[in-house]
């Protein structure tokens, strides 16, 4: 566990590798938000089937 005068040493050093000043880090801590899309299904291509000569019906397909 690191003792107080450690972790600031440490947070100052990973400000000064993203080129922030020490306040500027902690608020972009608190505001990082992560990016989660839900929303679009995944569209396939049969596009390479044509190409190698086969069809949707030559592939073995899951059921269910």
């Amino acid at each position: 566990m690191l003792s107080k005068k450690e972790f600031l040493k440490e947070e100052k050093d990973c400000a000064e590798m993203l080129g922030m000043t020490i306040k500027e880090y902690r608020n972009n801590l608190k505001n990082s938000k992560v990016t989660i899309k839900h929303d679009k299904k995944n569209k396939y291509d049969n596009s390479i089937l044509f190409k190698l000569g086969l069809t949707a019906k030559d592939l073995k397909l899951r059921r269910g």
